[in-house]
């Protein structure tokens, strides 16, 4: 496996940060956002291999739904692509998670924190932290399937009122039983709250509490952990690389998906930076790529020009940005046409700046 190794960030201070994982930074699965278009944009934008991107959260039976054509409904396999996967059925979990290995993908991951009521009603996501021993059994099962890429879990602090130390620390020691215990856990360092608030509420209401992160840290010091929640600086970032193996951003990379270059520049003191004219063109030719190749209409189809414009929406900002979307939006809806869509694009860009 190639989750980890020693890895050298080169310093911000005197002395020179070791992290147990090969890429110590990554993104956060958010649904509807990290779609693999969304994906190529951050590829794109920081191709150096040096961050996990995570993709949206996928059910096991969808992955398996979509066997044939796991490319397109999860996105391109890539050595630094995360896929995140749930569901509570042992053996489909370990079955998508083995399919997802064979089609070339490195690494997924499990959700135990997603709080939202859909979720909840499937008896996955954040639930499963109230039964570990169900989350122990679905790694084991990896064993039986022959799964080696590495399979790791995302959690909350807690759930409800099971929310003290004791309780995380069970939930960690359970997993550790499994025959194959996660090689790296993800916790989002919020407790979450399964009836009355919305999945948004949950990322924002439960109060951040990265001292019980660190905590568990220390109290097992052979499991590196990566922390979750409310990262929006980079000197944050660095910070909590500290006391940590790693750190996961979410919103801020969703709104201003440019900020990886702001950790390239001031982490990894790498200046050769994309401008966004060069990111933009380097999106569109990936859209024409795909819109150019032939689909039957039996093949699981192509993602509309809508959906495909989204990802370039963050990048331009203020007037011009206000422009771009209603200039775009208006084109889209009299022409819909894939073969038209740099074209669209570039015509909307060019009216946005007057």
């Amino acid at each position: 496996m190639t989750l980890f190794r020693k890895t050298l960030i080169p310093t911000w201070s005197k002395r020179t940060l070791h992290t147990r994982l090969q890429r110590p930074i990554s993104v956060a699965p958010m649904v509807d956002i990290t779609t693999p278009q969304f994906l190529e944009l951050l590829h794109i934008i920081s191709g150096k291999d040096r961050y996990d991107y995570y993709t949206e959260m996928h059910h096991c039976q969808a992955v398996l739904h979509h066997a044939d054509h796991l490319d397109r409904f999860v996105g391109a396999p890539r050595s630094n692509i995360v896929v995140q996967l749930g569901g509570s059925e042992i053996e489909p979990m370990a079955k998508a998670t083995k399919l997802l290995q064979d089609y070339g993908y490195k690494h997924v991951n499990i959700n135990n924190g997603c709080p939202s009521p859909n979720v909840q009603h499937g008896s996955f996501g954040a639930v499963l932290m109230r039964t570990p021993e169900l989350v122990s059994d679905m790694l084991s099962a990896m064993v039986k399937h022959n799964v080696t890429i590495p399979v790791t879990v995302k959690c909350r602090t807690g759930v409800d009122h099971q929310d003290d130390f004791e309780f995380l620390t069970n939930y960690v020691k359970t997993l550790n039983q499994s025959e194959r215990p996660p090689p790296h856990l993800i916790v989002h360092a919020r407790k979450c709250i399964l009836k009355g608030l919305s999945p948004k509420q949950n990322r924002m209401i439960p109060p951040l509490n990265y001292e019980r992160v660190f905590e568990l840290s220390r109290a097992f010091p052979d499991l590196p952990i990566t922390i979750n929640g409310g990262f929006t600086e980079v000197d944050q970032i660095k910070s909590v690389l500290e006391k940590v193996d790693g750190c996961m951003i979410g919103r801020k990379v969703m709104d201003e998906p440019i900020f990886l270059q702001a950790l390239d520049q001031e982490i990894y003191k790498d200046d050769q930076v994309k401008s966004i004219d060069q990111i933009t063109t380097e999106y569109l030719d990936y859209v024409d790529k795909l819109y150019s190749r032939p689909i039957s209409k039996d093949e699981y189809g192509l993602p509309p020009a809508t959906l495909m414009v989204r990802p370039l929406m963050p990048l331009y900002k203020g007037r011009q940005g206000r422009n771009f979307r209603r200039h775009i939006q208006e084109k889209l809806k009299h022409d819909k046409l894939p073969t038209q869509f740099s074209n669209l694009v570039s015509a909307s860009l060019m009216q946005s700046k007057i």
